[in-house]
């Protein structure tokens, strides 16, 4: 009698895990197929492909990729599965292997539930292939669409539906779905947002958290988790722009930023502010609302801030249009500088034009100072207006 090398393909999908019968489970197919080799003493068992948690959307799984490698390389000539849709759901692609790739590789297919075989030889196939197929993508895409619902429910709900909570922040062990201030890394967030404040560059912050040894947030929660996460070991500026624009620090929770395509593409697609799921007051805030949008400020006029040392402008994320009510632009020249509404550049607004130094005259004049500080505006000032006729009108705190 003739012997063939069998390979066994399992897979669950997570989706699966709550939504699937018992007997669809890692164990039980393998015991299931373990059964069926026994009595088929035709084929002998090479290997197991275990693709547990992977959804069967596509094929991109790891044990599904390994076995198509032991195909090539002649190691099996059966692959055996308890039904069709653990190869796969998707209608199009798995009838593709089925019947196009596993008969010209040489490879012949068992499922035991559906007693059903493919010979290699087959090229054609059965008709019964793609109802089956059919059938599964369309179970694929219900499934699809009720864990996405349910998932859309917990979000409008307020529940947090996150693997990990944002950095600065645990999960509440009496309430997966809520926030407790992690006070282990809670004071650097608060650090960065303050240096920021005070002047310094995204670069400058990157440094100084480099220098004092703080771990990055990757290798924090690495050293917390389980999780396997791609640790970077270094802060670098971009790393900092993330927290710096991470609203979740201000107890409100931002969820629903993307989506994905479908439930056949795992790309995803970012939303606009307007469609995000807005959960106020979900969590403590480690960062004030208004203590945010100063940085946010002074982020979104960041090109122009900036000294030759790196060091931001002292007035930058203070100054507004008195008309318009846009962001004043430094532009500087050989001799002087001057800020400008930003709106002028685009025609909706008029110039607003004022020499800085004329400008830093009048602010000290105003707020009877001998010296600006960029610790005293933010203590002090909320806005400090540019008008038309080259005066200034301050809003303070």
């Amino acid at each position: 009698m003739k012997l063939f090398n069998a390979g066994v393909y399992l897979r669950l999908s997570k989706e699966e895990y709550n939504n699937e019968k018992e007997s669809n489970s890692i164990t039980n197919q393998r015991q299931i197929i373990d059964n069926y080799v026994k009595e088929h003493k035709e084929y002998k068992l090479v290997d197991y492909y275990v693709d547990d948690g992977y959804s069967g959307t596509n094929f991109d799984r790891p044990e599904f990729q390994r076995m198509l490698e032991d195909i090539k390389n002649k190691k099996i000539d059966v692959i055996i599965i308890k039904d069709l849709s653990r190869l796969g759901r998707n209608y199009i692609e798995t009838g593709n292997f089925v019947e196009v790739v596993f008969p010209a590789m040489g490879v012949s297919v068992i499922s035991v539930d559906e007693n059903y075989e493919m010979d290699s030889l087959d090229y054609y196939g059965s008709d019964y292939v793609p109802l089956k197929n059919l059938f599964n993508d369309m179970y694929a895409k219900d499934i699809s669409k009720k864990v996405r619902s349910s998932l859309i429910v917990k979000k409008y709900n307020g529940e947090f539906t996150g693997k990990l909570a944002p950095y600065g922040y645990i999960k509440d062990p009496k309430d997966k779905h809520k926030f407790l201030i992690d006070k282990n890394v809670s004071h650097i967030i608060k650090k960065i947002f303050d240096m920021i404040l005070d002047g310094k560059s995204r670069r400058q912050v990157a440094d100084f958290l480099n220098d004092n040894d703080i771990l990055t947030p990757s290798e924090y929660l690495n050293i917390n988790t389980n999780e396997g996460i791609s640790m970077v070991k270094k802060w670098n500026p971009e790393m900092v722009n993330t927290i710096l624009k991470n609203e979740n620090y201000t107890g409100t929770l931002f969820q629903g930023k993307r989506r994905k395509l479908n439930y056949r593409v795992n790309k995803q697609i970012r939303l606009d502010k307007e469609n995000w799921i807005i959960t106020p007051n979900h969590h403590e805030a480690i960062i004030s609302k208004e203590k945010f949008d100063k940085v946010q400020d002074i982020l979104n006029n960041y090109v122009t801030r900036t000294n030759r040392k790196g060091n931001l402008d002292t007035l930058s994320g203070f100054l507004k249009c008195g008309d318009c009510k846009g962001q004043m632009h430094l532009k500087k020249g050989k001799n002087k500088s001057y800020y400008y509404c930003t709106n002028y550049f685009n025609k909706k607004c008029t110039s607003h034009s004022i020499e800085k130094t004329k400008l830093e005259e009048m602010i000290l004049e105003k707020l009877k100072l001998n010296k600006i500080t960029r610790s005293y505006l933010y203590e002090s000032v909320k806005t400090i207006y540019i008008n038309d006729d080259k005066t200034i009108s301050i809003d303070y705190k």
